[in-house]
């Protein structure tokens, strides 16, 4: 059946209703009207059926309809996120927060120089970076995705623009220059928050071995850290339960430059030894709804 693009899994007009949704639905009934937006997300076919091909690899042998159970699972906790994003930004309703691997996230806070912090599609990524924003007087850099949809990315942008705060900015990585944008701001000591895992067209990657399978990942954040000299801090926000997350900070990842040598090879290797481990552990909460490994094209 044919529908028009803003009535498509992502098109605009979602968007405005969750938005509508999360200020006019009491709070007594929104675990109901999640409920209803992961089943409206289980009959998006390609997303569900992304979503059961990355389970395969994360949980192997596992049988199709475990996979089929488990994908309801990731679609309720995303939908979980984007509403409690929502609500943050539109009310200011903070959830509650904890830390693991504190010792890691205190310097980052208070240290002076740049650095890049490197995350993963899972959790809520924007409200994660509002609320580190809001904990440190350091200005962040937060280059997001843009949407596929042209009107809903003209939507998502707007909204961008109407929150920004003073010590936060948001990205969209469709500027070509962005790569020196981002050199700069490191170089004069702001934070640059990037996704280590989602490859978009267009961008550099680099082939690894995760859970097993062949895939990609950007190699522009190992660039631009040897490029600038700055550390890399991998940082991932997870949903714990209702308005509560954790924020996980690894150990952070120098990438040695040796000589000439543009090898990002070892950098890269703990990068996906730490996306790995959390996503074997917090499998539910990553929000990737394409393919992602080269056998599940």
């Amino acid at each position: 059946m044919f529908l028009p693009r803003r009535f498509q899994v992502k098109g605009v007009f979602w968007r405005q209703f969750l938005r509508w949704a999360v200020l006019n639905i009491p709070l007594s009934i929104e675990p109901a009207v999640i409920a209803w937006w992961s089943l409206f997300f289980l009959l998006w076919g390609p997303g569900r059926r992304g979503v059961m091909r990355n389970l395969s690899a994360i949980k192997p042998g596992s049988w199709a309809i475990t996979n089929f159970a488990r994908t309801l699972r990731v679609f309720w906790n995303y939908a979980w996120t984007i509403t409690d994003n929502i609500r943050f930004k539109e009310q200011r309703v903070i959830p509650e927060f904890s830390f693991i691997g504190r010792e890691h996230f205190e310097p980052l806070l208070h240290a002076s120089g740049g650095a890049i912090i490197l995350t993963a599609h899972m959790g809520s990524y924007d409200l994660g970076a509002h609320l580190f924003a809001a904990s440190t007087t350091r200005k962040i850099v937060m280059i997001r995705a843009p949407e596929v949809d042209p009107q809903t990315r003209q939507y998502e942008e707007a909204k961008v623009g109407q929150t920004n705060e003073d010590g936060l900015r948001v990205g969209f990585n469709t500027n070509g220059d962005l790569a020196f944008d981002l050199l700069e701001a490191v170089q004069r000591g702001d934070l640059v928050a990037i996704q280590g895992d989602r490859v978009t067209s267009g961008i550099a990657t680099t082939p690894v071995t995760l859970f097993g399978r062949h895939a990609k990942v950007p190699t522009g954040p190992f660039a631009l850290a040897m490029a600038a000299r700055v550390p890399i801090h991998p940082m991932f926000i997870v949903r714990k339960g209702l308005r509560s997350y954790a924020l996980i900070t690894g150990e952070p990842i120098i990438v040695e430059r040796i000589g000439r040598s543009r090898d990002f090879t070892p950098a890269i290797e703990k990068w996906i030894a730490q996306l790995e481990q959390v996503i074997g552990e917090h499998w539910f909460q990553w929000f990737a709804f394409d393919p992602y490994f080269e056998e599940s094209a």
